[in-house]
C-alpha cells in the first residue's frame, strides 16, 4: 500500500516536471478576449491599483504568450509583460508594415468601447515578430487589451 502511494506521489511529481519544462503555450483570439475582459473588470473595479496585478509575469493576466497591456488616452502604457515599457509612450510606435499599433485600440475603444485590431509585435516565447490579433475593451481612460500570436 505504502509502495503504491509512493509511486502516485512520484508519477505526480514527474508530471509536474514535465509541465514546468514544456514550452509555453500559444493562445488563440478567444483566450485573448477572454484575459483582456478579465483585466478590464478588475481595472473598472480598482483602476490604476490593477496595473501591478496586470503587469505581474507569473501572474493571471500572463498565460504562455498571451498577456494584457494597458495604454492610456496619449499612448503611455500602464500595465504590460514587458516592464521596460511601463510609462513609455508608444503613441507613434509602427509593426515593421507600419501599423502604429498604440493607435488601434484608443481608436476602436474610442469608437465603440471593444473590438478587434491587428498588427506585428515580438512574441516574448519566440522572439519573432509574428502577426498578432487583438482584443480592446476601454475602460474610463484606459485601453485595456490581450492579443493572440498567429501562425
Amino acid at each position: 500500500m505504502l509502495k503504491s502511494a509512493k509511486l502516485v506521489i512520484l508519477a505526480g511529481f514527474a508530471l509536474i516536471l514535465a509541465g514546468a519544462m514544456a514550452p509555453a503555450r500559444a493562445g488563440d483570439p478567444e483566450q485573448a478576449k477572454a484575459l483582456a475582459e478579465k483585466a478590464a473588470a478588475l481595472v473598472a473595479s480598482e483602476g490604476e491599483k490593477a496595473f501591478p496585478k496586470i503587469s505581474d509575469p507569473n501572474g493571471e493576466f500572463v498565460q504562455g504568450d498571451t498577456y494584457v497591456t494597458v495604454v492610456d488616452h496619449q499612448g503611455v502604457v500602464h500595465a504590460t509583460l514587458n516592464a521596460k515599457l511601463i510609462g513609455v509612450n508608444m503613441w507613434d510606435a509602427t509593426d515593421p508594415d507600419g501599423v502604429k499599433f498604440t493607435q488601434l485600440p484608443v481608436q476602436i475603444g474610442d469608437a465603440s468601447g471593444t473590438g478587434w485590431f491587428s498588427y506585428k509585435f515580438t512574441n516574448p516565447t519566440t522572439k519573432k515578430i509574428q502577426p498578432k490579433k487583438a482584443w480592446v475593451h476601454k475602460v474610463g481612460n484606459f485601453y485595456v487589451f490581450s492579443g493572440a500570436y498567429i501562425d
